[in-house]
């Protein structure tokens, strides 16, 4: 294997629809990134990926989840994904590897989709977004128990922006959710995950976080500092960072993939493209970024392929 891309996405027209139907904003963008499951759409990626030297993508529908009108309804949808997710993995077994949607806010109907996804569908793990719009977090009580469930499933939780801008009006003001507020989010959504103890909880889950994990590994003395001496966390958060979490390399600038390394180790990261945010000679760059970082030839191996091999269990 050259490369594993564990950060895609893709959507299919049916799916957006629904969400569309139950009140979701923003799927038109979703419409216009040639990242359906059209024969067309199919054969794009395919052929960019093979250019790229990337074998097999793991996909996931966020930031576009299934949280929108009554549990039946979310669940439903979430099943909608779900189902032509695996189709797709059958049908293209070299090519995919699947990350669950799951119909959060709706604890029970989460739970159980969740279990489908990793005990019936033979997926990598289920991905949720950073935020839900009624107002709820990652580290909030009221997802206590879901995790609970992913914790005895041994669950890996695949966590992506929601596009909020982190609620803040210094991003959302001036049109700065993608542009830094999605990587705010990452890192944020970690510490809140750390505030929450939900690591130390639930030490049967690994979590992978997008972007390099935003400024975690930027900030990671100064977290750290503020655990020592000022007992902002119950634990350490550079070891519970260390021993829970790892990151995609959806960043693409190279000293800060070195930093993200030096801070967390090479055996934290995996190559992530962010496709279809970023296409064609921006999807080529996500690979070559890393053989440019400046790594040892062994280091590039593992971000490129090694790490994902072990992690996901990729035979």
């Amino acid at each position: 294997m050259r490369c594993i891309d564990t950060h895609s996405h893709l959507w299919s027209e049916e799916y957006l629809k629904k969400l569309e139907d139950l009140g979701s904003e923003g799927v038109e963008i979703a419409r216009m990134m040639e990242a359906s499951d059209s024969k067309e759409d199919l054969e794009y990626r395919f052929n960019l990926m093979d250019k790229s030297g990337v074998d097999r993508q793991i996909i996931s529908a966020t930031p576009q989840v299934p949280e929108y009108g009554t549990a039946q309804e979310a669940l439903e949808c979430a099943i909608m994904i779900n189902d032509r997710y695996k189709e797709l993995q059958e049908e293209y077994p070299e090519r995919f590897i699947c990350y669950g949607a799951v119909p959060l806010p709706h604890i029970k109907e989460a739970i159980q989709e969740g279990k489908r996804c990793l005990e019936e569908l033979g997926f990598a793990g289920v991905a949720l977004t950073t935020y839900l719009h009624q107002d709820i977090y990652l580290g909030d009580d009221v997802l206590m128990e879901f995790f609970e469930a992913m914790d005895k499933l041994g669950a890996t939780i695949y966590v992506h922006p929601t596009g909020f801008g982190a609620c803040s009006q210094s991003v959302n003001k001036f049109g700065l959710e993608w542009v830094v507020g999605a990587p705010l989010e990452d890192g944020l959504a970690v510490l809140q995950l750390l505030k929450a103890g939900i690591p130390n909880k639930f030490p049967n889950i690994k979590f992978h976080v997008a972007h390099l994990g935003g400024f975690l590994p930027f900030l990671i003395q100064r977290i750290e500092d503020n655990y020592e001496d000022w007992d902002a966390f119950e634990e350490s958060p550079m070891q519970t960072v260390k021993k829970s979490f790892h990151f995609d390399t959806a960043n693409f600038h190279g000293p800060a993939l070195r930093c993200s390394i030096d801070s967390f180790g090479v055996d934290k990261f995996f190559m992530g493209s962010d496709y279809p945010y970023f296409k064609d000679e921006k999807y080529h760059r996500a690979v070559t970024y890393i053989r440019e970082a400046g790594l040892e030839p062994e280091e590039v191996d593992a971000v490129l392929y090694g790490n994902a091999i072990e992690f996901f269990n990729i035979k």
